[in-house]
């Protein structure tokens, strides 16, 4: 897992190539946490896909499964933090259409 973290800091990382050193330094934490966040929901949705997000009872009740749970958490924090590292850009971050990009654009319609 540390190795697709690493990768995606690294793809994230490369983004600020053009922006100012000391603003680089000073998100250095925020684009590692979104580079773990981003591995974390890609797990996630694999195990959504492969068991589903709801959970039926033996009395035929419905809940939403623990991993759904998170991955509605997590997708929210991700959202923002790619959202302050963008302002820091000052450019769109294109990381590829995601389960939150899907949502934006439903939201957006």
């Amino acid at each position: 897992m540390k190795k697709f973290i690493d990768n995606e800091y690294k793809r994230l990382k490369s983004l600020f190539s053009l922006v100012d050193e000391s603003k680089t330094e000073l998100v250095d934490n925020l684009i590692y946490q979104a580079a773990f966040m981003k591995v974390e929901l890609d797990k996630l949705q694999e195990q959504i896909r492969k068991y589903g997000a709801i959970q039926i009872s033996n009395k035929g009740m419905q809940r939403q499964t623990e991993a759904a749970k998170y991955y509605t958490k997590l997708v929210n924090s991700y959202g923002t933090v790619i959202k302050t590292l963008n302002s820091i850009l000052g450019t769109q971050v294109d990381d590829g259409d995601d389960a939150f990009d899907e949502f934006l654009k439903r939201a957006s319609e």
